[in-house]
């Protein structure tokens, strides 16, 4: 291989002393986030929404007319749970969850029945702490569900303490596992993206072999990062669920910009044999209108998450779009000092690969399979799962997810509330209306997605048990049950005028073949039928169910106004018909190939990995932008039709592969993380920039300029 070698015989670095301001803004900006920046990521059990939502104002509601709190659900297995030996065990292990400080309250069966026979023949306490397969019991612990961070490790200390073979515990409940989530979510925020960073400038070394364009694209994107959180904390925007990943985006996006600018400065340095510092300055302005197009597209990408509900979906727009800008301006006011401090040279890289000869072809089989091949994995699209159960956020055949799968069979998992009403309007605390919730407890408890149910009706039965509850009646009794002897359990069934009662329900996730709203819409047709208006519905299930159909509303709705706007850029940017509708259509291979690929080999698309698709039609519309703007260059040097595509090709190239090949190298690191939405995002993302290189060098040259007689001669010819 022949020896790197200086393109200018003589040239030197320029003495300008630009790139230092830029390392030492670099560094400031590092101090600035570390002091001002709150860098843990925040994940509470309402993360998918804002407070203004009309979910979540739901969901509040019902907290506030029934205070409850939430529930963490220990579920203790054991050989004989009627046993003295494991009764004496939940006794201890009961007293010592109680004695933590955020705990408000534990029923167990060593602590609210008589005895385990009294817990068995009770409708309350069988179907709160007894599982299905009898040979498990439930220990519920309430909290107020705000303290996760400090109350799980609490918890886990005391499992791991009283857990053994013949005592097994198990921790499930809406508190344990966003707690779960928010530890994924900060393990991959600090060490994937350490180690994507890494990664990205390993490959970049590999590629430009140059300690000072190394150190300045680093320095750069590092920039485009922090000055990208800062700005966000300044707004008020604490990282969340999805903008944990906004560093790794950001970086790519800035990133981008700089390949391109590099590979246009070496490309002009062959070609001209200018100064280093005049390079630089010509690389910018070759560069900057295909960049600003790009963050322009880009842009509109992430702006179009700004009009969804779903909160974790919006903060990741209103990141993007920021970074977006800020990757642009750092990337052109930093970079280009790098650019003059080092001396360009014929790397490896600008030696290999294909030359004139291959990019005159116009690949029309390849081309052609690449659009057969994209319009067949569309039919994906159909099959798109955006509402993947509770189980698909963890990995199997591990402690959680076994503890989660476990509960799941027993009793349900997932919480869900529904607040009733008679449906003329009358009090619950007669007879015929306890009568008639009956018959809705077990129309409830028949219905395939639903474990347990605990309402109104079973809390009264619970206290018809009482000697001479007989003589009571309903409202006496509920009266009774509102006392402070008995933790006022009663207005956590029913409103204090007695006209809404609540039901709880623990929700079944594991085969689950019906998207969370349908089943919901199922619960509340259960409710009419039996003679009652389903008043509220809330809980983590119903919230997810929503979600879920946000995201799937954004991945449709974002992505028609994307394409609706990127028309409007792909005119200005290719000025021709056939240009812009050729950029459309090679660009519709891309959400057309991911989407319908995901749907295909049913892989989840949830709100952490859903975004994948965004980056991914960002970096192809950046390739295309660049591939244009060279197809234009080539115009002005006399070049037109085919020729000017190939010129363009032979130009821009390296700047779309190895810009693709980088990025790939750096999301691929994702497929190591634990948490599997992360894996997801991380694979998506590789694959995403596999069509992005096809659909960008193959497809849009072939239908934005080659002749049409010519294209049909060549097929006749392969034929």
């Amino acid at each position: 291989m022949q020896q790197p070698r200086a393109v200018t015989a003589g040239s030197k670095p320029s003495g300008s002393r630009a790139h230092w301001l830029a390392l030492a803004a670099a560094v400031v900006l590092l101090v600035l986030v570390y002091a001002v920046v709150d860098l843990t990521p925040r994940v509470d059990q309402h993360f998918f929404f804002s407070s203004d939502d009309p979910q979540l104002q739901e969901s509040n509601t019902i907290d506030r007319r029934f205070p409850s709190g939430s529930q963490l659900i220990l579920s203790v297995s054991s050989s004989d749970i009627s046993s003295e030996r494991y009764l004496d065990k939940l006794r201890q292990l009961t007293g010592r969850i109680a004695a933590i400080r955020s705990v408000t309250g534990v029923r167990s069966l060593a602590d609210g029945p008589k005895d385990f026979g009294d817990a068995q023949a009770s409708p309350f306490w069988s179907r709160l702490l007894i599982a299905e397969n009898h040979r498990s019991s439930n220990v519920i612990v309430l909290t107020p569900g705000n303290e996760t961070e400090r109350l799980i490790p609490q918890v886990e200390r005391v499992v791991h303490e009283f857990d053994r073979d013949d005592f097994r515990i198990r921790i499930a409940g809406a508190p344990y596992v966003v707690e779960m989530i928010r530890r994924s979510i900060v393990h991959d925020f600090i060490y994937f993206s350490l180690t994507a960073v890494v990664l990205f400038g390993v490959t970049m070394w590999w590629v430009f072999r140059s300690a000072r364009l190394f150190i300045g694209m680093l320095a750069t994107c590092m920039s485009a990062v922090l000055s990208t959180l800062l700005v966000q904390s300044l707004f008020g925007k604490k990282i969340g669920v999805l903008t944990a990943n906004l560093g790794t985006i950001v970086f790519v996006i800035a990133l981008s910009h700089l390949v391109y600018m590099t590979f246009n400065w070496q490309t002009l340095a062959s070609k001209t044999g200018r100064r280093a510092h005049d390079l630089a300055a010509a690389a910018r302005r070759m560069t900057f209108p295909a960049s600003f197009w790009s963050m322009v597209c880009a842009s509109l990408g992430f702006g179009s998450l700004l009009f969804v509900q779903a909160k974790p979906l919006r903060e990741l727009g209103f990141g993007g779009v920021l970074g977006s800008a800020l990757a642009l301006l750092c990337a052109y006011l930093m970079y280009p000092a790098f650019l003059r401090w080092a001396v360009p040279r014929d790397s490896a890289v600008m030696e290999m690969g294909p030359g004139r000869r291959f990019w005159s072809r116009r690949f029309v089989p390849l081309s052609t399979g690449v659009i057969v091949v994209s319009l067949g994995l569309g039919l994906g699209l159909t099959r798109l799962n955006t509402d993947p159960n509770l189980l698909e956020y963890f990995k199997p055949h591990q402690e959680l997810r076994d503890g989660l799968e476990y509960v799941d069979r027993n009793g349900g998992s997932n919480p869900l509330t529904l607040v009733v009403a008679a449906a003329d309007g009358s009090t619950l605390n007669s007879k015929d209306a306890y009568k008639q919730m009956w018959g809705l407890q077990t129309g409830l408890e028949d219905h395939k997605g639903v474990g347990t149910v605990v309402s109104l009706p079973v809390l009264m039965a619970e206290g018809r048990r009482r000697p001479l509850a007989f003589l009571l009646s309903s409202e006496h009794l509920l009266k009774i049950m509102e006392e402070p002897e008995h933790d006022r359990i009663a207005r956590t069934f029913v409103t204090s005028d007695r006209t809404q009662a609540a039901f709880y329900l623990r929700m079944i996730e594991r085969g689950r073949d019906k998207p969370r709203v349908d089943v919901v819409n199922d619960l509340r047709a259960i409710v009419r039928r039996n003679g009652f208006k389903p008043v509220l519905v809330g809980g983590i299930y119903r919230l997810q169910g929503e979600l879920a159909t946000l995201v799937a509303s954004s991945l449709v709705t974002g992505l028609f106004w994307l394409i609706v706007l990127f028309t409007v850029v792909a005119w200005i940017v290719a000025r021709t018909i056939r240009g812009a509708a050729a950029m459309i259509v090679s660009l519709s291979l891309v959400p057309l190939c991911m989407l319908g690929g995901v749907g295909l080999l049913h892989v989840p698309v949830d709100i952490i990995s859903a975004p994948a698709t965004n980056v991914c039609i960002g970096m192809a519309i950046d390739s295309m932008v660049h591939l244009m703007f060279g197809v234009r260059r080539a115009g002005r040097d006399g070049k037109t039709g085919w020729s000017a595509w190939v010129s363009a090709r032979e130009e821009q190239w390296r700047g779309i592969v190895y810009s693709d090949v980088i990025i790939a190298a750096g999301f691929a690191i994702f497929v190591l993380s634990d948490f599997p939405p992360t894996q997801r995002f991380g694979l998506v993302v590789v694959f995403g920039t596999i069509i992005d290189i096809l659909a960008n060098l193959f497809v849009l040259p072939l239908l934005g300029g080659a002749e049409l007689k010519r294209v049909a001669a060549h097929s006749r010819s392969h034929a």
